[in-house]
């Protein structure tokens, strides 16, 4: 049981290369200009998730998950926004679910990006409404919260307003946010793709 620990511990630090390590920076800085743009122009997605899904097609689930963890720790101490780093729990799931997939080889096939941005975005829904209840209490301060205010004057109670604005914002915000990794990832070229394991899974 001990040398079976110890090698699973063992392939899991294997993920960790100096090629992951250097990527993960540069991920988390293409996460942090789309909320840029996101947050400056209020639109109602988050467009922050982009370099997790970039890092999980190249370095594979656990790079994904530690670099988007890491995302909103930069948030929290760049921004002075603590609160932010809760939401690293959503950034988390989507970098191992998205790794996951990338895993089983689903994104080989184009049509594959729509379910797999449908999935996350389904998953990241619900986390992150639990979160932004009970962290903020229901105010997102972006322009998710102008779709909720829809749904809150359509009649729909706030736990329903909130999980249906953030179904709907997050489908067109991680389908996006799959399919520009994915098609940059293809359009790889060779010497460079061959730098990433996990590019195999894709191309």
């Amino acid at each position: 049981m001990a040398k079976k620990s110890k090698n699973w511990l063992e392939r899991l630090m294997g993920e960790f290369s100096t090629t992951a390590l250097v990527l993960i920076p540069i991920c988390i800085g293409i996460n942090q200009i789309g909320r840029l743009i996101s947050t400056a122009l209020q639109l109602p997605i988050y467009l922050d998730t982009i370099g997790t899904v970039f890092m999980a097609m190249l370095a594979g689930p656990w790079v994904a998950g530690v670099g988007g963890f890491l995302t909103n720790v930069v948030t929290a101490i760049a921004y002075g926004r603590p609160t932010s780093v809760f939401f690293g729990i959503v950034q988390l799931a989507v970098g191992l679910i998205a790794g996951w997939f990338v895993y089983k080889g689903w994104l080989k096939k184009g049509i594959n990006v729509l379910w797999t941005g449908a999935l996350i975005a389904v998953l990241a829904a619900l986390v992150s409404s639990v979160i932004v209840v009970y962290v903020r209490g229901g105010v997102s301060a972006s322009g998710v919260d102008a779709v909720v205010a829809v749904f809150l004057a359509s009649g729909q109670g706030f736990w329903a307003s909130i999980i249906s604005a953030r179904i709907l914002t997050e489908m067109l915000d991680k389908i996006i946010a799959v399919f520009i990794p994915w098609i940059s990832v293809k359009r790889l070229p060779e010497k460079y793709a061959r730098l990433f394991k996990y590019t195999t899974k894709i191309r």
